[in-house]
């Protein structure tokens, strides 16, 4: 089988619709890759969502086509009407509730729906994912682009609504917003928000860690709790950390231009001690580097590396504090010694 007839099994499953026989064929295909468990995973949650905030979708060949139609001439019929009222507009979902409700109650049936039973009606909504290691570039109907990192889910409407545009990341993702003084341009997380007119900047949502990080290159951006409604506004050079164990957001000036490392393969250090650059070869390179002599750490380093790689970066601080590098299987190194000038 398919891609496309896995996740029709994994909507089954989730309707408790599968059959014996179904459920050992999906359980080996996910357990095959990585990925084809990222994908289960990224669905399951956008199912559970949609469970809570709107009426499931029932997939039975064209009749869901048809109500999946219905169910958003609906909401663009909703949100124009909004745009000719003068008074307040008292919405019974907030922003990033409607925006997510749709994503995940269409996301499931749709791709079922029409990547399996339909010819290829065009979707309104897309769900854009990479693997481990890829990469991939959006454009969208605005003229922005999104630049998605490994491991990230993206997803966005084919065309925005007349007064927002909106879309949901889970992962990490560079953006380069065109400007729209009309239209907010808002990235949701899952605990959350980012709103710009227009702007570059780089988010860091991963689930696995236990902080949202938003940097900003141009412009301006208000980066909010969806949890607690707190939030900053952050100019450029500028680094939000929204620490989710203490659910506090804050802010502070660093070289937030590293923070898109992964997309611009470049480092750059002014005046920095040494742990910052091994943390960023971990986050970057997924590498191990540890120091043993503790006085290294604090140790500050002035460079750029162009076109880094952890093994170019730590052969220049060998280089520079007559340091020893030991490396252990690739993926793991240890620095010894050292002179700190």
């Amino acid at each position: 089988m398919n891609k496309d007839n896995y996740i029709t099994l994994i909507y089954k499953k989730l309707k408790k619709e599968i059959s014996p026989e179904e459920q050992a064929d999906l359980e080996k295909w996910v357990g095959t890759a990585s990925e084809n468990a990222q994908l289960q995973e990224q669905l399951t949650e956008n199912w559970q969502l949609s469970k809570t905030a709107l009426p499931p979708i029932t997939i039975d060949a064209k009749k869901d086509f048809q109500g999946f139609k219905k169910r958003m001439q609906q909401h663009q019929a909703a949100n124009t009407r909004n745009t000719k009222k003068k008074e307040a507009v008292i919405r019974p979902m907030n922003s990033r509730r409607r925006f997510l409700a749709i994503a995940a109650a269409i996301a499931i049936p749709l791709m079922a729906a029409l990547w399996v039973f339909l010819p290829a009606p065009a979707a309104p909504i897309t769900i854009a994912q990479t693997a481990t290691g890829e990469t991939k570039v959006i454009q969208l109907k605005d003229g922005s682009t999104v630049t998605l990192n490994e491991n990230t889910t993206f997803t966005y409407p084919e065309t925005f609504a007349a007064t927002d545009r909106q879309v949901v990341l889970n992962g990490e993702a560079f953006f380069e917003i065109a400007k729209d003084a009309t239209r907010p341009f808002e990235v949701q997380t899952e605990k959350a928000s980012i709103k710009v007119l227009g702007t570059v900047f780089n988010v860091r949502s991963i689930a696995t860690e236990p902080k949202i990080e938003v940097s900003v290159e141009e412009g301006k951006v208000q980066f909010s709790s969806t949890l607690a409604g707190k939030g900053v506004l952050l100019t450029a050079g500028e680094i939000g950390i929204y620490d989710l164990d203490k659910n506090e957001i804050t802010e502070s000036k660093v070289n937030h231009k590293n923070a898109s490392a992964w997309k611009t393969k470049s480092l750059t250090y002014k005046n920095e001690p040494l742990k910052t650059v091994i943390a960023d070869l971990a986050q970057h390179f997924k590498v191990k580097v540890s120091i043993t002599n503790e006085a290294m750490k604090d140790c500050r380093i002035t460079a750029r590396f162009g076109e880094a790689t952890p093994k170019s970066v730590l052969d220049y601080i060998v280089d520079v504090y007559q340091m020893e590098l030991t490396e252990i299987d690739g993926q793991t190194f240890v620095l010894n010694g050292g002179v700190c000038e």
